[in-house]
């Protein structure tokens, strides 16, 4: 059953007066419970691609459907209640807030869905233990490694369910080693049934998915 669907989507943008073409007539299709890598260099389109995905930003031409509902037809709260409830976030920077520890961070987003502290505790720890990190749980983001850290922003995103798991560039600040264990997390979860789309400019990491769509100059193939 498809969950992404990308139909003839162009998106331009403006730089030092010129017209920059970025997604160029694209279209893809994913299942769910896919994994596939998202691949190419700087500036070839992959990471518009992955804010359209996200609803992070809209196309200029054609359409996004997303688990059946339109999404470039959408008001910005609309968009905004989507990426809450059905998209997941992983990013090369982690993104976790230093003054909150690890539990304090899974649990952050369901707070502001507004969940009870008796509905989001299970919902952390099942997420915390997901990525074996319950006994790190107390631990601020600065006394982790950057595996750990990584760990942390992963559970962060699956405390919240998400329909989609979108991740740029997840082991970019990472040693090769962590990166292959962080890899493996993202296989594991794909063994479970999770969706799973992966954003790099590394061959070697995009051959880890199921399927590799490859980007230049705006257009997509699939390797």
């Amino acid at each position: 059953m498809t969950l992404i669907q990308i139909e003839h989507v162009s998106k331009n943008y403006v730089m030092g007066g010129e017209m920059i073409r970025a997604l160029d007539d694209i279209s893809l299709k994913i299942d769910h419970g896919e994994f596939v890598a998202i691949m190419g260099p700087s500036g070839s389109g992959k990471s518009t691609l992955m804010n359209i995905i996200g609803c992070l930003d809209i196309a200029d031409h054609g359409d996004y459907v997303l688990d059946g509902k339109v999404i470039n037809r959408l008001k910005d709260a609309q968009l905004a209640e989507i990426r809450n409830r059905k998209i997941g976030f992983v990013f090369q920077s982690f993104n976790l807030l230093s003054r909150l520890n690890a539990y304090e961070n899974v649990e952050l987003p369901l707070i502001y869905r507004g969940m009870s502290k008796k509905e989001r505790e299970p919902l952390v720890m099942q997420a915390l233990d997901a990525v074996d990190l319950v006994d790190r749980r107390r631990h601020l983001p600065s006394e982790l490694s950057g595996g750990q850290q990584q760990r942390v922003a992963i559970a962060r995103t699956l405390a919240g369910d998400p329909s989609i798991i979108l991740a740029d560039e997840p082991t970019g600040a990472l040693d090769s080693k962590t990166g292959v264990e962080i890899l493996e997390i993202f296989k594991s979860l794909n063994e479970q049934g999770r969706t799973i789309v992966l954003i790099t400019h590394d061959l070697a990491i995009a051959q880890q998915a199921k399927r590799v769509v490859h980007f230049h100059d705006g257009r997509l193939s699939e390797l």
